[in-house]
């Protein structure tokens, strides 16, 4: 199949290669930041794809209103073509168009931002943290709507040597694994001193960013401590698993009910670095973190008995010695 996108990218190109008949993609760039005027010199990108394989097969620019078109396009009703323009280095994809000779032209409007990179725009509408005490683990799973107010897209700020940052996961640095819900957001985060961080551009709107993680009891000792990294309202923490009598948090309690304990903000937005402190006291006793020195205690007490045994049997006592004298024949007494 990439091969014969690849093909279809030389076609494009080329009209006198394509066969009759052909469609034709156009449509408009407009500035999302100012009011959706015309993007005048824009790069615009056609891909095309087929079972969520995309390559690129033409490229054009747009004309002093903003309109591209792409001309000769094979009306193959099997694949999915997506334009996109580029502006200050982010891309912005259009709406997916099919061809077919019933349908040989389509008309598509793609709106582009400004970017920048501080200071940071983003905020939380929402931030759920789900708390599930399992064996010797915290299972933690997040939910947060982040949101873009502005009408700029955030590209953010390189640390040191590496790409511009845009967010970061303030989470506990001995999770285990982050495991985002949607695959395109788990391609997107990397690990950098111990917490997940991002590259990607944030678009004006809001997006939701759903993950779990694991925390090992044993090394938490029941402790959980989550940094706010965004100014967030309608915060809400969620404990499944405890007793309501040995959870303790550092916001309110608003529900205590059998399946689970609930906790928020009271409806006011925490600032960014607002740390979330959670502790559950009387956890099961960690069996597998000690059953290793419980072992190796067993084994010297075994090696000890080893030793002693054999001496003790080689020293009778001495009321085994009386008890022998006096098991001895008359003659050997009387001797």
């Amino acid at each position: 199949m990439l091969a014969f996108l690849l093909s279809l990218a030389i076609a494009v190109t080329d009209a006198e290669s394509l066969p009759e008949p052909a469609g034709t993609i156009q449509g408009a760039v407009v500035d999302g930041t100012r009011g959706k005027a015309p993007l005048v010199g824009a790069d615009v990108m056609l891909r095309a794809g087929a079972d969520g394989e995309f390559v690129a097969v033409a490229e054009t620019t747009t004309d002093r209103y903003g309109n591209f078109v792409f001309k000769h396009v094979p009306l193959d009703p099997t694949l999915v073509y997506l334009p996109g323009a580029n502006r200050d280095g982010v891309h912005y994809p259009g709406q997916r168009v099919r061809l077919d000779p019933s349908n040989p032209v389509a008309q598509v409007s793609i709106v582009a931002y400004a970017a920048v990179s501080k200071p940071c725009p983003l905020v939380a509408m929402r931030h759920d943290v789900d708390v599930r005490i399992e064996a010797q683990v915290l299972k933690i799973t997040e939910s947060l709507v982040i949101a873009n107010p502005s009408r700029a897209t955030y590209v953010g700020q390189s640390m040191g040597n590496g790409p511009p940052v845009t967010f970061w996961l303030s989470i506990p640095k001995n999770f285990d694994r982050v495991t985002f819900d949607k695959e395109f957001y788990g391609r997107r985060f990397f690990v950098v001193d111990h917490r997940p961080v991002t590259e990607m551009p944030w678009l004006p709107g809001s997006q939701e960013l759903r993950f779990t993680y694991h925390v090992p009891l044993v090394e938490s000792e029941g402790r959980f401590r989550r940094t706010i990294d965004l100014p967030s309202s309608n915060v809400r923490v969620r404990v499944y698993g405890a007793d309501g009598r040995r959870v303790t948090c550092n916001l309110p309690m608003t529900a205590d009910a059998v399946e689970q304990l609930v906790f928020t903000a009271a409806g006011k937005q925490l600032a960014r670095d607002f740390s979330i402190e959670l502790q559950i006291a009387s956890l099961p006793f960690p069996w597998m973190q000690y059953a290793r020195w419980g072992a190796l205690v067993a084994l010297a007490l075994l090696a000890g008995a080893t030793v002693a045994v054999p001496h003790l049997c080689r020293r009778p006592s001495k009321s085994r010695q009386r008890h022998n004298r006096q098991q001895l024949p008359n003659k050997q007494r009387a001797a």
